[in-house]
């Protein structure tokens, strides 16, 4: 993008942020309730808005070189992402009822969260392409800790070292430091886009080719022979004919000419994002240089003005002080607080509104009817939606516009449009060395007054009386004595454990990465979860009527979520300790088939925001840290690794999660020796999450499981701050990642095989003849993994080095699709969606009162 696309695209981001800002200005608190539809269809609508314009701000900042314009363009977009944040929970919290929880007999409906809301109504209201909310991950997220990343990663890549020893050859180190997984053992949970084929299921029987052939007639051979013959030859004449007439019309794609410009294109634009950032590099050292030699001028040019200012403002605060008081300031505390808002009239205003928000007679009515009374008419209340939004959330969108107006809409559009892309110095003057210069002297004015105050005031004291002296110390004692007292958090157990106290958390680190527990983030991205946009039904031959079925998540709605859930918050330090309290996810659980991208998720987590990724799934821990005080100890040593501000941001890896949240019925039953042994790190779990982990720590725990069922759906789901740590659950979100759909499918085999031939040594100028709808339809009920799989087999070495002379068809898949596959259960993902969701105690409590009825 040119400067002046970039200063075009900002004006307009803002002037709808401008926009937005002011519908949402026309609701307010004491609008009248809406329906939860109503708010739904409000809150995705805003979410939509503020998605394209999160997309808008941070294209302007990928592509801007100007340092002064991409700070302000930064402050605005995290405000934006914070919205859109607090939008997606709204959504989750308001979204329709379904029929399983939707209220009977004219009552209020209560709202249902419901982690995959339908934007398909508003995008097609604002003809908006799903696609379109899709945004990348802001290139500053990595570019702000980019050193510290570097010394973490070479911490972590000096253990590596010492763990594998001086007699290993030196390669094994560079690759184990390369590889996300390098560190520790991979997850038996495959990925929706695998980088590393599966092996194949010994259970699966042979196929049908390898029974040794019948020889067929000779006329029957002649005419197959012929058939076969023809086919090819049409299917041949056919690809000639349309690589003629695209070529005629412009659109000839498959010739190696077309090639070669694609791939010349393609580096090109990596030069041009290089050179870039190469830019931006340059213009930001430049300016912070800049900032160190502005300052000394504006000191000598204006330092004396400045001090002999600020010296005035306290001279005339102190002698009113002291003409009101009868006595002199013991600090300057008093003349900073004078033109802050005093606390006592906030409180009051808050306490109006809790007082006039309260129903009348309400206190009277609890008085007279009783207990049983009260019980009942809080039963009846049901919270309503607001669609007025927190003005803490949006006072920082209005400064950004109002910055925005004052600073830089004559630079960007119009005939005095600037277009040097360097720093403006008067602009740094005003705004950072001015401040900066004021601050440092007022530093030193505020001693040297004080200095002269306090020796005023000790000349007056040695003229008092000693008893006076020795009541103001008793009171000044006493008060601070009562000024003292607090609550003491609860230690956590890991802190008893002697020998726990005294380590570093890089001693913590290097006992993880010896025990390879720890692992650097690769190079994935989140459009490597490949899918499309369409919601699966699932089949379920057992399933009754009675009972509302979900549709499955898409793969857009799953990447959205995860974006919104994991990489936003977790991406800038500013953005989390932004985001509010009930906002924080802390812990998030992906659960469905094997194959169908949990794993790679968590890998594409890491890769994004730049993650240090602690692996404590049973398979990498397997029989280490024996005993209570090892499990206690290891929890510990993760979270205090994970917390270290050093390292963030951090993923806490758990999985076959279910093996940590057994059910109680299910422990020392069918279950694996590993499954009982995983028990002893339950409470441990259960307490760092819910206890150690604060809003500030850049730290998420995401658990992967293939089996859901077997874990207790009361530990596994989160159920509030309150009670004590071991008591509240686990995960505060929940995702379904499902098989993919018939669209996904043919997307999953293009992808495949696309990736699969896409090596130099194997191009060709004739493109696949392949139907990829075929191949879907074939492969109904199989996982992303499975067709990695497939493809992988099929297309031997041998294979590949005859495409020039014969192209793939869906023929080359059919020893693979001819296979049996194990029979799918997918029903119990239904049961525990309801379990975990809250879907099936919602549905008994509503059908209490009919059961009740038909018993009468």
């Amino acid at each position: 993008m040119s400067s002046e696309s970039i200063d075009l695209l900002w004006n307009a981001s803002i002037e709808e942020l401008r926009r937005l800002v002011k519908d949402e200005e026309v609701h307010d608190d004491n609008a009248k309730p809406a329906s939860i539809d109503e708010a739904f269809r409000h809150f995705a609508d805003l979410y939509v808005r503020y998605t394209l314009v999160l997309s808008d701000l941070n294209q302007c900042h990928a592509a801007s070189v100007q340092p002064q314009k991409r700070i302000d363009i930064r402050a605005t977009l995290e405000g934006v992402i914070c919205r859109v944040i607090n939008l997606r929970h709204l959504l989750v919290k308001w979204c329709p009822s379904n029929p399983d929880v939707a209220s009977k007999g004219g009552t209020a409906q209560a709202p249902f969260p419901w982690e995959h809301p339908d934007l398909n109504g508003v995008l097609r209201e604002r003809s908006v392409a799903p696609s379109r909310l899709e945004t990348a991950t802001p290139g500053y997220f990595g570019e702000d800790r980019a050193e510290a990343t570097r010394q973490r990663d070479l911490v972590v890549a000096r253990l590596l070292q010492e763990k594998s020893g001086p007699d290993d050859e030196p390669g094994d180190g560079e690759e184990a430091i390369e590889s996300p997984t390098a560190a520790g053992a991979p997850s038996r949970d495959s990925g929706q886009c695998m980088d590393e084929p599966k092996e194949a299921d010994a259970t699966q029987p042979a196929n049908a080719s390898n029974k040794p052939a019948v020889p067929l007639p000779p006329e029957e051979a002649a005419t197959k022979v012929q058939s076969i013959v023809r086919g090819r030859i049409g299917r041949q004449r056919t690809r000639e004919f349309r690589r003629e007439l695209d070529n005629l019309i412009g659109m000839g794609s498959s010739c190696a000419d077309d090639r070669a410009e694609t791939d010349t294109l393609e580096s090109n634009l990596v030069d041009v994002r290089s050179q870039r950032r190469a830019e931006q590099q340059y213009c930001k050292e430049s300016y912070e240089n800049d900032l160190h030699r502005l300052k000394d001028v504006v000191r000598d040019e204006e330092g004396f003005r400045m001090q002999n200012e600020l010296r005035e403002e306290r001279l005339q605060w102190i002698t009113e002080h002291t003409i009101s008081k009868n006595a002199l300031p013991d600090s300057f505390e008093g003349f900073y607080a004078k033109d802050e808002p005093p606390e006592h009239d906030k409180e009051n205003e808050d306490g109006a509104k809790g007082k006039g928000s309260k129903p009348k007679g309400s206190d009277k009515d609890a008085k007279d009817k009783g207990g049983k009374s009260k019980d009942k008419k809080e039963a009846k209340e049901v919270e309503r939606p607001v669609l007025a939004a927190n003005p803490a959330l949006l006072d920082p969108l209005r400064d950004c516009i109002r910055i925005y107006g004052e600073r830089w809409r004559h630079r960007n559009v119009g005939p005095d449009r600037v277009k040097s892309q360097y720093h403006d110095v008067e602009m740094a003057k005003d705004l950072i060395v001015r401040d900066q210069v004021r601050s440092e002297l007022t530093k030193g004015v505020d001693e040297a007054m004080l200095s002269n105050i306090l020796k005023i005031k000790e000349m007056q004291e040695a003229n008092a009386k000693k008893g006076k002296k020795k009541d103001a110390k008793g009171k000044k004692a006493k008060g601070k004595k009562k000024a003292g007292g607090g609550k003491k958090e609860k230690p956590l157990p890991g802190a008893k454990i002697p020998g726990m106290k005294e380590m570093s958390a890089e001693e913590m680190l290097a006992t993880l990465v010896q025990n390879s527990l720890v692992s650097i983030p690769g190079e994935h991205a989140i459009g490597d979860f490949v899918g499309g946009f369409e919601n699966g039904r699932p089949k379920l031959p057992n399933a009754g009527q009675e009972r509302w079925i979900p549709d499955d998540p898409s793969a857009f709605q799953l990447r959205k979520a995860i974006m919104d859930y994991c990489i936003l918050p977790l991406g800038s330090e500013a953005i989390k300790s932004s985001i509010r309290d009930e906002e924080n996810v802390r812990s998030i659980l992906l659960y469905g088939p094997e194959g169908c991208g949990k794993t790679l998720m968590v890998q594409t987590i890491a890769s994004e925001i730049g993650a240090l990724t602690i692996d404590l799934s049973s398979s990498t821990i397997g029989s280490s840290f024996e005993g209570k005080e090892g499990a206690t100890k290891l929890i510990h040593m993760a979270f205090t690794v994970a917390k270290e501000k050093a390292y963030a941001p951090v993923i806490i890896h758990l999985g076959d999660c279910h093996e940590f949240f057994l059910a109680k019925s299910k422990k020392g039953g069918s279950g694996s020796a590993v499954n009982a042994e995983m028990q002893r790190f339950q409470k441990d779990l259960l307490v760092y999450k819910n206890q150690a982990l604060k809003k500030e720590d850049r730290v998420i725990v995401i658990g992967c499981t293939s089996m859901p069922e077997v874990g207790d759906a009361k530990l596994l789901r989160w159920k509030g701050p309150s009670g004590k740590p071991e008591k509240q659950g686990f995960f505060e979100r929940s995702l379904y990642f499902p098989r993919p759909s018939h669209a996904d499918r043919a997307m999953l085999w293009k992808h495949f095989i696309q990736r699969r031939i896409s090596g130099p040594e194997w191009q060709s100028n004739a493109a696949p003849d392949i139907d990829y709808a075929v191949l879907a339809l074939l492969s109904d009920g199989w996982s992303a993994g499975e067709i990695s799989t497939a493809v992988e087999s099929s297309l031997s070495e041998d294979r590949l080095q005859s495409l020039a002379s014969s192209p793939l068809t869906e023929h080359d898949f059919s020893g693979q699709l001819g296979k049996e596959i194990a029979p799918r259960d997918d029903e119990r993902f239904l049961t525990f969606t309801r379990q975990i969701t809250g879907l099936d105690a919602a549905w008994k409590s509503s059908n209490a009162g009919d059961k009740a009825k038909k018993k009468k």
